[in-house]
């Protein structure tokens, strides 16, 4: 079975492989290893060759990259590159035609093979050429400022017959071997995938195989093919034989510490041991040390980090450990001394929610801050007038109208006539009022008091002591002077009749012509003669006794309420005929 294990891993290899370059450096680093090549080839062609071995033009992404180019370069024997030799050598960046040149960019508008990431790593000699017609290709060369530092320079794609040319080729691996750690004399020396052969690797790519020769004459090991190959159980990879290889009874532990990483143990006859420091164990080739696994039953709640001799617990983020060192207890932060939120912070395990008191929203959906909410620009809640506040927000009314209630958001109207703010009669209106006046009557500029109207009434004025009627002060009649009539007279007339119709004198009498006794007609008469003159002047007859009639029954109404009241100066005026007007 072993014998037909190995037939078709070397069946596998010899198909997957090419045969090993005599042309070449290798050098492995990480998960990677990267190999020069000299020979005149275009960029094309350079990169054609790389795919074909598993890989592509080398990628010079970082300072440790342009560090790993330059010593695969060192290891070349100087008396085929010197110092003073240009060399140029293929990497995987290039512009296609049609692109053009971006200065501002780190890569210059150029791009790594297949379709690789820009990078912010560059180390340009010069800028490059800012034509977009043709396909532009990079070299590393030796930097003139540096002679150990390789600069980029841009070119055409095409191979080159200037200095040394070459390229480089970068491969990629999901893991590496520790290189054979042989017990006694002897030699192993590695294919690897990418078709070189070496036996100088720190590391060796998965699939590469390995052979050793043991003894001072090299005498190869027999019957043993070594590969190294991915662990089934971990992601390490290991040898397909374990060894020791090479160990010599005679020698034990003087050579080259029987090949034990750590101690070894001089059990004697030429028999040794290897041994490891605390913390560590041996590992499957019996040479090497590895950490003890303490982590392997699990004894952390959260992830456990493995250490020389012991572990350690880690938690994951919004938890700590708890005393005991294993397990994970949440961390409370809404309790920090300062919130990590705006407003209200609510704790939850492994973590905290942030929330916003009412009338406030969060600043974003991500934010921790929080933000009023303008209630008032959403619709309308109030039915006349809305007031925006922090948090919140209250209804107004209109002048004239008020709240139906404490908080409410409705109007009513407010009846201002209640307060009876007219001096005759209040309209109430919505929102308003309006003031009136009773017949007689206009209302003022203010809007609120009345004026008397001046049409119809007959002003007094008071003469030496006594009052007496007033005619209008833009009327002056030249044929006629009131006269005043005695004070017992008036007395008499009010203690007497009152109807004012029934004297034939002030009916049937033209005004200006004597009676019947050659007399003129009495004071009274006359002056009522003479109101009615001034007021209607110029009216037909049967008009200004109808006028006449009207205002003798206005003030006999008058005479009649002014009785049953309290005695007032206007009192003691009335219309009375005089003596000759009743003998007649």
């Amino acid at each position: 079975m072993k014998i037909l294990l190995r037939i078709f891993w070397q069946g596998l290899l010899l198909g997957l492989m090419v045969q090993p370059s005599k042309m070449g450096e290798v050098l492995c680093s990480g998960t990677a290893c990267y190999t020069l090549h000299f020979g005149r080839h275009s960029w094309m062609e350079a990169q054609r060759k790389c795919e074909d071995n598993g890989g592509n033009l080398m990628t010079v992404k970082s300072q440790e990259e342009a560090s790993l180019a330059w010593q695969l370069l060192d290891k070349v024997p100087k008396e085929g590159a010197g110092t003073d030799v240009k060399v140029r050598l293929w990497i995987g960046l290039h512009r296609e035609m049609g692109k053009c040149y971006q200065q501002h960019q780190p890569l210059k508008g150029f791009s790594w093979v297949k379709g690789g990431e820009d990078t912010k790593y560059s180390n340009w000699e010069r800028e490059p050429l800012g034509t977009c017609t043709s396909k532009r290709c990079v070299t590393l060369q030796r930097a003139p400022s540096s002679l150990q530092e390789l600069a980029w320079v841009d070119s055409h794609c095409s191979s080159s017959a200037v200095g040394m040319s070459g390229y480089l080729c970068k491969f990629s691996f999901q893991g590496m071997c520790r290189p054979l750690v042989l017990a006694g004399p002897g030699v192993a020396r590695y294919t690897t995938p990418f078709g070189i052969a070496t036996a100088s690797l720190v590391a060796v790519p998965l699939g590469s195989t390995a052979e050793v020769a043991c003894g001072p004459q090299r005498e190869e090991v027999p019957n043993d093919f070594l590969m190294c190959k991915p662990q089934s159980n971990s992601n390490t990879s290991e040898w397909s034989s374990p060894g020791p290889f090479c160990a010599s009874s005679t020698l034990g532990c003087s050579y080259s510490n029987g090949g034990c990483e750590h101690e070894c143990l001089d059990l004697g006859r030429g028999l040794f041991q290897c041994a490891c420091h605390a913390g560590y164990q041996l590992a499957a080739d019996r040479l090497s040390c590895v950490f003890v696994d303490y982590c392997s039953s699990s004894p952390c709640q959260g992830q456990c980090l493995p250490r020389p001799g012991s572990f350690k617990c880690l938690c994951p983020q919004g938890y700590m450990l708890a005393d005991n060192g294993l397990h994970c207890v949440d961390v409370n932060e809404c309790s920090a001394s300062q919130s990590p939120c705006g407003q209200i912070c609510v704790n939850t395990m492994g973590s905290f929610t942030c929330l916003c008191k009412p009338g406030y929203k969060p600043a974003s959906p991500d934010s921790q801050e929080c933000q009023d909410i303008d209630e008032c620009a959403r619709g309308m809640p109030c039915e006349q007038l809305c007031v925006n506040t922090h948090g919140s927000f209250f209804c107004s009314c209109y002048p004239g109208y008020q709240q139906e209630g404490i908080n409410s958001s409705s109007c009513l109207d407010v009846d201002e006539c209640l307060e009876e703010p007219c001096e005759h009669m209040c309209i109430n209106q919505l929102g308003s009022y309006q003031c009136s006046c009773r017949p007689g009557w206009t209302l003022a500029d203010n809007e609120i008091s009345c004026i008397s109207d001046v049409i119809g009434r007959a002003p007094f004025l008071p003469t030496h002591g006594e009052k007496e009627l007033r005619r209008p002060a833009n009327i002056h009649p030249s044929s006629e002077t009131p006269t005043l009539l005695p004070q017992s007279s008036i007395q008499a007339e009010l203690e007497g009749s009152q109807d004012f119709t029934t004297h034939p004198s002030v009916l049937s009498t033209p005004l200006g012509v004597e009676n019947q006794a050659g007399d003129m007609i009495d004071h009274d008469s006359g002056s009522s003669k003479q109101l009615l003159y001034y007021i209607l002047g110029g009216i037909a007859i049967l008009l200004l006794l109808a006028l006449a009639l009207s205002l003798l029954t206005y003030r006999k109404m008058k005479a009649k309420k002014s009785n049953k009241k309290s005695t007032s100066a206007a009192d003691n005026y009335s219309w009375v005929p005089d003596q000759g007007e009743t003998r007649a």
